[in-house]
């Protein structure tokens, strides 16, 4: 029965990954591609490679804190990984629907609180822990927001005393921030699926991924990211890539840049932030700075909004699943 629990488990996380990669590949590979650098097929296949390579050579801390640190493994059971993974899912799919990025961090460890309170195990959650990630999520918004916006500056003064010919290097640069940018995500973002596996895997007794760097698990979320991006990750592209504001190589390297050194620096403390906020934030403190009349701000208002409801929203959205599978399956 274990078995079977845990094998419908990994087809419910199998779904789960397909929505990250529609809701945040579409982010991450209009980024890419807006500035119309690189071919969108390099942006997939560098988007597939820098997903498997990041957790194996920036570690994989972020599986231990989602998996183990929010609320102690001993307290967690099957019923709860459910609720918190379909939890996020609809709030995720609702977002998707009013065509807006929401973030899968801060729904996610949301609905990890909401099914421990379902549960009654919330006395047992690490509140140090919730308050470091919060505070991560949160600081990592104004890192994107206001060093891109001074960088921006630097940058432009920097620039003046240069030749023009010194402009077209970013496109070379683009190319290597964009690694990195995927590279960062994969190292924090995209280990929330890794760690739900993990997680029922240890309390499932079934040894399928015991070990988080496990390449097979690894290769195939993945892949199911890159059909999700693929298939389903428009919106999200579209709002990154062009609702914001229309890129050029510079702003593009600054933004990338800005953001996979956020990111990778929270991925070494294991804490999980949000690289499509902080990406959005950092695309709109470049603009801010560069070009305020292109930053599409009732764009930026629906994006915050979204932000704000997206924790209320997924403890009670993940409550209310999680009590019905804790009760279906006692």
């Amino acid at each position: 029965m274990d078995n079977l629990s845990f094998l419908v488990f990994l087809i419910v996380a199998g779904v789960f990954q397909i929505l990250m990669g529609a809701n945040d590949g579409g982010v991450l590979l209009g980024s890419i591609i807006s500035s119309n650098v690189i071919h969108p097929l390099f942006g997939v296949i560098l988007l597939f490679l820098s997903l498997t390579v990041a957790p194996l050579v920036f570690g994989t801390e972020v599986v231990k804190t989602l998996g183990t640190k929010i609320v102690p493994i001993q307290y967690i059971t099957l019923p709860m990984l459910y609720g918190a993974i379909i939890g996020t899912m609809i709030w995720v799919i609702i977002a998707q629907r009013i065509k807006y990025p929401v973030s899968i961090s801060y729904t996610f460890v949301g609905a990890l609180v909401g099914s421990a309170i379902a549960r009654k195990v919330h006395t047992q959650i690490n509140t140090v822990e919730i308050l470091k990630v919060f505070g991560g999520l949160i600081a990592s918004i104004f890192i994107g927001l206001i060093v891109s916006y001074l960088l921006t500056k630097i940058f432009n003064l920097i620039l003046r005393l240069l030749t023009p010919k010194a402009s077209p290097f970013f496109k070379i640069f683009q190319v290597i921030s964009s690694i990195f940018l995927v590279m960062g995500y994969g190292a924090n973002d995209a280990e929330k699926t890794l760690s739900l596996v993990y997680t029922a895997s240890m309390i499932s007794g079934v040894n399928f991924a015991v070990n988080p760097k496990n390449i097979f698990v690894i290769s195939l979320l993945s892949f199911l990211f890159i059909v999700g991006t693929l298939f389903f990750g428009a919106n999200s592209l579209l709002t990154a890539g062009f609702r914001l504001m229309k890129s050029n190589p510079k702003e593009t390297f600054l933004a990338q840049t800005i953001t996979s050194a956020t990111v990778l620096t929270f991925a070494q403390f294991g804490l999980p932030v949000s690289s499509t906020e902080t990406l959005n934030m950092s695309v709109v403190g470049i603009g801010v700075a560069e070009k305020p009349y292109a930053v599409k701000f009732n764009v930026v208002r629906n994006l915050v909004l979204t932000w704000l409801v997206t924790v209320p929203m997924s403890i009670l959205i993940s409550y209310g699943v999680s009590t019905i599978f804790i009760t279906i399956l006692k």
